[in-house]
């Protein structure tokens, strides 16, 4: 308010007095005029300097309501925008709708690395079925994202997949076995008709994946159900909404996002959440039974929660760009802190086998078939990104913190002793703008923490933990010998590194460390063409398949990516991905020496609306 009178006392010293009108008849007489007095000396330098700091303070005084109005409404999205679930404000329409949809052709040659089975007699990658190195196929997935606009502040946002990652020509139709064709082959009928209950197919053809509810208040946005989780760089939580991605975190959550507090480090968005994790047993209605009514919990000691918050200082996208406009830099961090917890578990309630032991049962009232877990855990995950017009620095670090009392799943063995969790993970990532909008070239590096434990830890379950062997390619990473730790930390699936060996053989960073230098070249409006070279090499030599030699070794292995992308500007995109990766020593096995390349060759085309 105070600049407001500012500017106005500033525009009336500035405004003319209005001159006599010439036409207006004297009351009285007119007297002879008096000899006139000499004018006193003009002084224009004073009046242009007077007249200069007066403007000055004008345009500073509307420069800083500006921004404070801008400020502050922009605000009320800040948080939305940081945590994945807006990324515009409400519109007036009443039904939106986004999405996409893409075909993808896929080629891999030899990503069992021409490497023998291991130990436990898994490959690197599994191979086709009547022997070979060559595996092609190709598939789709037809995105829905409607949004029902309730009211400007008022909004339910939703995800649906149609034939998800179905691989074309798959679940097309009951083929000549099941539908008692005389024909024997399977390309006689050229009907395709889907079908429910596809014994080929490993999902639904319909998939309701996320659905939640955002109400915009007067000091935060209240957010409630299920939802996308992202943070950061995403090696920890990722929503993976990209057009290429296949996997993204979703949590049953209730969060509330406050409006930007202002502190001296600037304005700061605090987001509490309570996220469930899982519900343990439930009880179907017990006068209607299953399928009616709703089911309720049966145990609330079994429940396992998450308690949650984020606080982060972050520019929305405008502001950002405004910066980067004016030559200024832009600082952003923030913290996302969690403490998960689990005291019982009902092990027969996920597997009804595990109730097989001497008066099992998969009764929940039966006492003697729960295991009193103990669990905690503390997540802790710091983000900072420093911008600059021709410069992006952006880091993330993660740490977990925790115990498991009693590990044990099975009900007849009550108790074994304690696991301790000790992981963390990093990431950093670097680009510089060498020709603004044509060419940039940066580096990455990350880190995941690993165990000495028999293989990398990304499929535990794939042995029982004492049957794990030196040389596995995983295993679960405690159990052994009296191994009570589980310190490998997973970068989320959905962050991705290469074309190769993280996405397609290994699946997961962990227990290693990789550096990535990379370029994009823009090559035509729309056109545009990166390549990377990544080095990857073990924390744990003990982890990697050269472990059954008995002289392991840490290096993984080199990979050259190069990917092409064209976008139309109007919904169309599509790309083109080759990658080939060297394996290293790492993969030394007993029987065979010489190691093979990887192969993957991609390509993708999509519509997104």
């Amino acid at each position: 308010m105070l600049r407001l009178l500012v500017a106005a006392l500033a525009a009336l010293l500035l405004a003319p007095l209005p001159a006599l009108s010439q036409d207006a008849k004297p009351a009285t007489p007119a007297a002879p005029a008096p000899a006139p007095t000499p004018a006193a000396p003009p002084q224009p330098e004073l009046d242009a300097k007077t007249k200069a700091a007066i403007q000055a303070a004008i345009d500073k005084a509307k420069e800083d309501i500006r921004n404070e109005v801008r400020a502050e409404l922009q605000g009320a999205q800040s948080a939305a925008e940081f945590m994945g679930t807006v990324s515009e404000g409400p519109k007036l329409e009443f039904f939106e709708v986004h999405g996409y949809l893409r075909v993808r052709p896929e080629l891999f040659y030899e990503l069992d690395l021409g490497r023998p089975a291991d130990p436990s007699g898994f490959y690197v990658f599994p191979l086709p079925a009547l022997g070979g190195h060559t595996l092609a196929t190709a598939n789709m997935r037809f995105r829905i994202e409607p949004t029902l606009n309730i009211s400007e502040q008022v909004r339910i946002r939703s995800q649906f997949d149609i034939l998800d990652n179905y691989a074309l020509g798959s679940s097309a139709s009951k083929g000549y076995l099941s539908s008692g064709s005389p024909y024997p082959v399977p390309f006689w009928q050229s009907t395709r008709v889907l079908y429910t209950n596809d014994p080929t197919a490993d999902r639904a053809p319909i998939l309701p994946k996320r659905v939640w509810g955002e109400v915009q208040t007067p000091v935060g946005l209240l957010s409630f159900g299920r939802m996308p989780n992202a943070w950061g760089l995403g090696i920890l939580a990722n929503a993976g909404g990209g057009i290429d991605d296949d996997f993204g975190d979703t949590v049953d959550r209730l969060q509330f996002a406050v409006a930007p507090v202002p502190t001296p480090i600037g304005n700061v968005v605090f987001v509490p959440m309570l996220d469930f994790d899982a519900e343990g047993v439930l009880n179907s209605n017990p006068q209607q039974g299953a399928g009616a009514g709703q089911p309720f919990d049966a145990e609330q000691s079994d429940d396992a929660r998450g308690y949650a918050i984020k606080v982060v200082r972050l520019d929305t996208e405008d502001e950002l760009r405004r910066k980067l406009e004016r030559g200024e830099t832009s600082v952003n961090f923030g913290a996302y802190y969690t403490y998960r917890t689990a005291r019982w578990l009902f092990p027969p309630w996920y597997d009804p086998t595990l109730a097989s032991g001497a008066g099992g049962t998969s009764n929940p009232t039966d006492a003697t078939q729960w295991i009193k877990r103990d669990a905690y855990a503390h997540v802790l995950d710091l983000w900072f990104r420093w911008r600059a017009p021709r410069l992006r620095v952006e880091a993330e670090f993660a740490g977990i913190y925790g115990n498991v009392a009693n590990p044990s799943l099975d009900p007849n063995v009550k108790s074994l002793p304690k696991l301790l969790l000790r992981q963390y993970g990093g990431a950093l990532q670097t680009d510089y703008d060498a020709l603004p909008n044509k060419f940039s070239f940066g580096a990455d590096l990350g880190l995941a923490s690993g165990d000495a434990a028999p293989g990398f830890g990304n499929v535990p379950d794939r042995n029982p933990g004492a049957l794990v062997q030196p040389g596995d390619i995983e295993g679960a990473q405690w159990g052994k010998n009296g191994d009570r730790t589980i310190n490998n930390f997973r970068f989320n699936p959905a962050y991705r590194v290469d074309l190769v060996f993280w996405r397609e053989i290994m699946g997961n960073v962990t227990d290693a460390w990789y550096f990535r230098p990379h370029l994009r070249w823009d090559i035509l409006p729309g056109l545009n063409f990166q390549a990377a070279i990544v080095y990857s090499q073990a924390i744990y030599a003990s982890s990697t398949p050269s472990a059954e030699t008995g002289h392991p070794y840490k290096p993984l292995g080199f990979e050259i990516d190069g990917m092409l992308t064209y976008g139309s500007g109007d919904g169309f995109t599509g790309w083109l991905d080759y990658g080939l990766f060297q394996p290293l020593s790492a993969f030394n096995s007993n029987a065979k020496s010489n190691l093979s390349r990887a192969n993957a060759l991609r390509a993708g085309l999509a519509i997104k609306f």
